[in-house]
């Protein structure tokens, strides 16, 4: 039985999840960016959390995390190379390490960029994967730690998961991204459509998330970095994939 998820808002623009088991009865909170918003979602879903599962040690992501393991006792896992950043962290993961929420299987991916430590949740058998800050519907995260070759790695990691994954990001950019990607992939008719719905989504004031890989391999420029009317766009049809990448980060960072 697939797991259960409530996405919500929390801050301005950060998305808070829950992940309940529903044979186990646990529940992972996926980063702790605001204690209310979480605490109303525990509330409307009547799902006690066991363990928080933190991305990397910003603090719109760990700001709750002391609050919510007093009131809950839960425990918090996190990334060993960001240990000393992460408050209350009771266990550390790196690549390749598994979890357990209940009897689903978490594995952990490291994807580094956006932060030196940063990693990924993935659930295999329920498909579905929590990218936070590395990857965001048709955009990827600032490299405030790293160089554009580490984020171009994770981001290689994260594009070879199964087409069908459901993701789910930290933030709602996507309609900034969506503008962003029209300027350097403006041929792209499957982005052109995608862009016109997210406009009327946010117009609405509804959520952009959930996305899949696959619609991200089809549209979000920082997985397309092979693509060659990109790199025509771009001038660089010479150029080597992390050069490509690294060229729509930049542009990304002055839009």
């Amino acid at each position: 039985m697939p797991v259960e998820i409530e996405q919500f808002m929390c801050r301005s623009d950060n998305f808070g999840v829950l992940v309940h088991d529903p044979k186990s009865g646990q529940t992972a909170i996926i980063d702790a960016p605001e204690e209310a918003p979480i605490l109303a979602a525990i509330e409307r879903t009547g799902w006690t959390p066991t363990m928080i599962l933190t991305t990397h040690h910003h603090v719109d992501h760990v700001e709750a995390n002391l609050a919510l393991k007093e009131r809950f006792k839960l425990r918090i896992v996190g990334p060993e190379a960001e240990k000393a950043k992460i408050p209350g962290i009771d266990e550390t993961v790196e690549q390749g390490s598994v979890i357990h929420l209940g009897e689903e299987r978490i594995d952990v991916i490291a994807t580094p960029g956006h932060t030196a430590g940063h990693v990924s949740y993935h659930l295999p058998a329920s498909k579905v994967a929590f990218t936070a800050d590395t990857l965001f519907a048709l955009g990827c995260g600032r490299l405030f730690e790293c160089k554009p070759p580490v984020m171009y790695d994770s981001l290689k990691k994260l594009a070879a998961l199964p087409a069908e994954t459901v993701v789910y990001c930290g933030h709602e950019y996507t309609l900034s991204n969506a503008r962003f990607a029209l300027t350097v992939d403006p041929t792209n008719s499957a982005l052109k459509e995608r862009a016109a719905k997210i406009e009327a989504l946010r117009a609405d004031g509804k959520p952009t998330l959930p996305t899949t890989i696959g619609e991200e391999l089809s549209t979000n420029p920082f997985l397309r970095w092979h693509d060659p009317a990109i790199r025509k766009h771009l001038g660089m049809e010479k150029a080597s994939d992390v050069e490509v990448f690294a060229e729509i980060r930049k542009r990304k960072d002055n839009f």
